[in-house]
């Protein structure tokens, strides 16, 4: 059993930031031929300098499904022995619509509330053989895709989710960033601030990641400047912009770390001021991190909208206006599918069970409203709720020790560790210090704090050591990426992600070609997936809010793009009132050692998805 042992001794690197997230998108590819014709308008009512960035959550693993969660018996499996990743691509069968048309957009969920994730049974049990309503006879006709429908090869929720969109949308092709379309027949004219008679302004704010290199703390994702200057450009020269508009992109930057006195979050509303005040920027993308307070900064405080990706309290967003939105989930979705995804499985079932919490702003509040209240509502054994001490910073040490040896004290055995990627380290290491061994605790975690991606993971091993690493071994995390999937031998690269790199590849300056397969390009190849998504988001909805928008008619027609295309194509969809786009969580097991010969990280750690025999979708 676990031995009682002197206080460990704490992270000894001191950096003061939170680590970011960056995603791929993948499968099969498209024609490398943009279609040239001129789609009919939507109906709606509604530059800088390139430098070397680095990224931490960059996993693209490009089949694009969710996986599937372990069996209740073994939450942990076991490496394949023959080197895949456990994809089994098609396991889903495609559920037709009645009329072979395309569903209308979900109904809008309240991201103050959390929304159900439910598991999308196997093609088996949902067989269009074993339906009694099916008609007899030949329904060949009846089974084809609607026109201009991408067929995921993927089938089931994957081929459903493709039929809400318009591939003819100048902003919707999968064969091209954008397409060419004919200018308004009204004359344009300027209508709001950022918003001219013949430009836009849209703001990059990018971290200066590159700081975190020396610390090991991100992984050389290529060039997101670059791939934000080199998007814009083919818009501007080969589409003639957004209804004539060129777009004006700007680009402001924020240190990752901080320093002279000041601290991140101050630094990060300075950058607020400046893409808001100073440039007038109508919508603000990101795809390094940017969090805190500056985020209400740009969407509460000012007419501005932020496009971002990390998993965001529900109160943000509902403080955000409609005019804060992200590419994943919102925290108590996450959280409250976590506590659902164990108890379903039965990985809970007469476990003891600690949960611990930063006390980050906002964080700890998250945690306990989240996780801690909806395991207890459930009738699990919540023995230990902590919250350690941050003093402000982005190491949350205060209290630690204590923590460990109340675990022991209540004979925790399923842990809950909801820490940030440069204190879970130490949590770890100081449990192994105080006896903890392999197998002597179940841990589960999530994408929250960025947990979910593989250079975080990574970091386990960078600070805790081997010792560290084997203790989070078989550790089960639910994520709204598709980590780890670049393993699999079979992997064939999105749609949206092969046009994304392919366009990229043809137009930037750099002739980057980054290989999703590559355990090192990957993460280049996943981050411009997430710039080509954030950016097509943007893009759409300043088309569909017409030839002559205001701020509110964007902010509008955001809220009402349904589904969107981002990394992986995974099921992801805007509303009124939902402004959370994620909608699918699969759950993926940390390995130390890695099982893939020679695929693992540098510390050979490596997050192994799940088939696809489950997929948990959100449903309202």
């Amino acid at each position: 059993m676990r031995a009682r042992s002197p206080v460990g001794r704490a992270c000894a690197v001191a950096l003061a930031a939170a680590l970011f997230a960056a995603a791929c998108g993948g499968g099969t590819a498209e024609s490398d031929t943009a279609s040239q014709t001129t789609p009919a308008p939507a109906e709606s009512g509604a530059g800088a300098s390139s430098d070397a960035d680095v990224s931490s959550d960059a996993d693209p693993d490009d089949t694009g499904a969710p996986a599937a969660a372990p069996a209740a018996s073994d939450t942990a499996p076991p490496a394949p022995a023959d080197g895949d990743a456990g994809g089994d691509e098609g396991t889903s069968e495609v559920v037709e619509p009645d009329d072979g048309a395309a569903p209308p957009p979900p109904a809008p969920v309240d991201s103050g509330e959390t929304a159900t994730f439910e598991t999308v049974p196997p093609a088996a049990e949902t067989s269009e053989a074993d339906d009694p309503a099916e008609p007899s006879g030949d329904t060949a006709a009846e089974s084809e895709p609607p026109p201009n429908v991408y067929d995921d090869p993927r089938g089931g929720i994957f081929a459903e989710f493709q039929r809400g969109f318009d591939r003819n949308h100048p902003f919707g092709s999968l064969d091209a960033f954008c397409l060419p379309h004919d200018p308004p027949a009204e004359q344009r004219r300027a209508t709001d601030a950022g918003i001219g008679a013949d430009s836009i302004t849209l703001v990059h704010m990018r971290s200066q990641i590159e700081e975190l290199v020396g610390a090991g703390l991100a992984v050389d994702v290529g060039d997101p400047t670059d791939m934000f200057d080199t998007l814009t450009r083919i818009v501007n020269e080969r589409c003639g912009g957004v209804w004539g508009r060129r777009i004006d992109l700007r680009l402001v930057e924020v240190s990752a770390l901080g320093g002279g006195g000041v601290d991140i979050d101050t630094l990060r509303n300075a950058a607020c001021i400046e893409a808001t005040e100073n440039h007038d920027g109508v919508i603000v993308m990101n795809a390094t991190t940017y969090a805190g307070t500056a985020q209400l900064c740009i969407t509460e405080e000012h007419d501005s909208i932020l496009i971002g990706h990390e998993a965001l309290p529900a109160e943000y967003l509902r403080r955000g206006g409609g005019r804060l939105f992200t590419t994943a989930t919102t925290v108590e979705e996450i959280f409250g599918a976590l506590a659902k995804y164990v108890t379903d499985t039965g990985a809970l079932e007469g476990r003891r069970v600690g949960v611990v919490a930063p006390n980050t702003p906002g964080e700890a509040e998250a945690v306990e409203s989240g996780l801690v209240t909806a395991l207890q509502a459930l009738g699990v054994d919540v023995r230990v709720f902590d919250v350690l001490d941050c003093a402000g910073t982005s190491f949350c040490v205060g209290g630690m020790a204590e923590s460990v040896q109340r675990l022991i004290e209540e004979d925790v055995d399923v842990l809950f560790p909801t820490l940030n990627a440069v204190s879970l380290p130490g949590y770890i290491n100081e449990m192994v210090t105080q006896g903890f061994g392999p197998g002597d605790v179940q841990i589960f975690n999530s994408d929250f704090n960025s947990q979910g991606n593989e250079v975080v993971a990574d970091l386990i091993l960078t600070f805790g050591g081997a010792a560290a690493g084997e203790l989070y071994d078989g550790s089960v995390l639910l994520v709204t990426t598709d980590q780890g999937r670049f393993r699999d031998p079979g992997l064939e690269p999105s749609a949206f992600g092969e046009m994304c790199m392919r366009e990229y590849r043809e137009y930037s300056a750099t002739g980057e070609d980054y290989d999703p397969r590559d355990p090192v390009e990957t993460n280049k190849y996943g981050i411009l997936a997430l710039v080509c998504g954030v950016y097509r988001v943007a893009l759409r909805a300043i088309y569909d809010a017409g030839p002559n928008p205001g701020r509110a008619d964007i902010v509008a027609a955001m809220e009402n793009l349904g589904p969107v295309d981002l990394p992986f194509m995974l099921p992801a969809s805007l509303a009124p009132g939902k402004w959370a786009m994620g909608d699918s969580l699969q759950p993926v097991t940390f390995r130390y050692p890695c099982p893939f010969e020679g695929l693992g990280t540098k510390n050979n750690i490596c997050l192994v998805a799940s088939d696809y025999s489950e997929v948990r979708v959100k449903v309202n």
